[in-house]
């Protein structure tokens, strides 16, 4: 099977979906068969940085590279012979932003390159299921596509207000495995399919040597978490869709009822669910999401965090800050990176410039530092204020400042700024160059200037003026035969 014949394979997978609703798919366990099917995993799976991290095995990207014919071919023979079993997963804690600790599982690298080839058979199917404000782990869209859907609600002709800031207590860990393939058994006929899913979620975990069984839950980390995942909560979706997404007409008529419309956007377990609705509709509309995932889910929302909040106080989903505001007579609603990211990417620029890099040359420490505020200005460069900007490039001048002082001992600050910076577009930025044979490259501080517009656009304006954000399109010979939806 060539990579066309998998892509077309898979275009019609979806096809079929879409087209009939209640079809039951049966014999794709042959499709793990397939020499190119799950080269194509494999490849996948090598290409990511994560493959250098090893699994309870201890074998890493060099290992299997090494022994990839060898490898490719046993994993093929198991499958065929249904003889494949998966190793519990390596668990490991990362920290978060709270400060606690969140468990990871790292499946052997094997382990997530059947992984990947499973998903590549279920994703065409499942993405023709899910619901259109559902934008976690899918292909197509991104954070600022779940955004861009509840910004323009906060607007002076809808009147949204009011928030209803979603938290279900350790999604991943207690997701109900029966539950799971119960709902995964109204698409899926294959019986081979099935049982291979059930083994990776019954492998167990090893953590410090222990094993321990998994009841219940999806590691975080295993490659087709994410999707299992988006499966188990669609049923959440559909009920809030078959609740709350109305017609133009219907919306209307509720208003004028006296009742309130509801929106809600999911992004993985994260979901807010946007309302112009009195207080005690919120409230109850709260308590009917509640009762709703502890019984058809057995999923708890938690007392604590899932909280709600008028607009005009704000509130964070997905690392950006919401507040509506009337800074000079009028209300405007403004986009800004949460309190919690910036200080996650002072974290890192701090770690960067410490005393224990001074080894490290200029042009490389440059370099990294701008790779950093680079891609944290890209993810937020449809934020309202340039404040922000301003803050992380300012705190990044000064935390290279210090390592200057470290690295260069007995030197003084106005030496160092007089002879390492340089004035270009206005700002004054640290500099330095390094010699690769007969040319000179230069790296300088990254720096936005005060008027760059491409970073202060408005997101909503007085309810009259929206940035028209596009989702990402597909990548041309895609399966996805239509494009994601907003």
């Amino acid at each position: 099977m060539s990579l066309t014949k998998m892509a077309e394979k898979q275009k019609a997978l979806a096809e079929l979906a879409r087209s009939n609703p209640e079809h039951r798919f049966t014999n794709l366990y042959r499709l793990l068969h397939w020499d190119e099917w799950m080269r194509s995993a494999a490849n996948a799976v090598l290409a990511r940085p994560g493959s250098s991290t090893a699994g309870v095995d201890g074998h890493t990207r060099d290992y299997f590279k090494k022994h990839y014919e060898e490898q490719l071919a046993s994993l093929v023979t198991e499958l065929k012979q249904k003889t494949y079993q998966p190793t519990p997963v390596r668990r490991v804690y990362i920290p978060k932003s709270n400060g606690k600790m969140r468990p990871l599982g790292i499946p052997a690298l094997r382990d997530r390159i059947v992984q990947e080839a499973l998903r590549a058979i279920l994703d065409p199917i499942y993405e023709t299921d899910f619901q259109p404000h559902s934008y976690g782990f899918r292909k197509g869209r991104c954070t600022m596509d779940a955004i861009a859907v509840i910004m323009p609600l906060f607007n002076e002709s809808n009147k949204h207000y009011y928030v209803i800031e979603g938290d279900i207590k350790s999604y991943f860990d207690t997701v109900h495995h029966r539950k799971l393939l119960t709902l995964l058994r109204r698409r899926i006929g294959d019986k081979d399919v099935l049982d291979l899913i059930w083994k990776f979620l019954k492998a167990g975990v090893m953590e410090q040597g222990l094993f321990a069984e998994t009841d219940e839950g999806v590691p975080q980390g295993g490659v087709i978490s994410p999707l299992l995942a988006n499966v188990y909560l669609n049923e959440f979706d559909k009920w809030a869709e078959k609740r709350w997404e109305l017609n133009p007409y219907e919306r209307s008529k509720r208003r004028k009822a006296g009742g309130g419309n509801y929106r809600m956007v999911r992004y993985a377990d994260d979901f807010v669910v946007v309302t112009n609705d009195t207080i005690e509709g919120v409230r109850q509309a709260r308590e009917d999401i509640r009762d709703f995932l502890k019984t058809e889910l057995h999923l708890d929302l938690s007392a604590e965090k899932t909280l709600i909040t008028h607009v005009n106080d704000g509130f964070t989903f997905l690392g950006f800050h919401i507040q509506r505001r009337r800074p000079e007579g009028r209300w405007v609603v403004h986009l800004r990176p949460s309190e919690q990211a910036k200080e996650k990417v002072k974290r890192r620029i701090k770690e960067l410039t410490s005393r224990g890099w001074t080894w490290l040359d200029e042009y490389t420490r440059l370099t990294s530092l701008n790779a950093i505020v680079r891609g944290w200005a890209e993810y937020y460069r449809y934020t309202s204020l340039l404040s922000d900007l301003e803050d992380i490039t300012r705190y990044m001048w000064h935390r290279y400042l210090n390592w200057l002082l470290a690295k260069h001992k007995g030197s003084r600050p106005n030496e160092l700024v007089k002879a390492k910076t340089k004035v270009i577009l206005g700002r004054t930025r640290w500099t330095a160059t390094v010699r690769e044979g007969d040319k000179t490259q230069e790296a300088c501080i990254l720096s936005w200037p005060s008027r760059d517009s491409r970073l202060t656009e408005p997101v909503v304006d007085a309810g009259r003026r929206t940035n028209q954000h596009q989702s990402i399109e597909d990548e041309p010979g895609s399966w996805r035969t239509t494009p994601a939806r907003l």
